[in-house]
């Protein structure tokens, strides 16, 4: 995913999941629990991917304080 076409795709078979996991969950709590699951490890690849490219490690990122006054 060092490409930002695949960071696109990936974000977008993210929705498609979260879409049907959430179609999922009015008729069967497991399902929709496995697809929303999946759709957070697509999240979490993406981010880093995201951060990587940026040249921002994911861990500095996150840790920068706040300095909104």
């Amino acid at each position: 995913m060092s490409d930002p076409l695949d960071v696109h795709r990936n974000l977008e078979h993210c929705m498609q999941t979260i879409q049907a996991g959430r179609e999922a969950m009015a008729h069967d709590m497991r399902d929709a629990a496995m697809r929303l699951g999946a759709a957070e490890m697509m999240l979490a690849s993406a981010s880093y991917a995201v951060h990587m490219q940026a040249g921002t490690p994911l861990l500095q990122a996150q840790t920068r304080p706040d300095t909104d006054a």
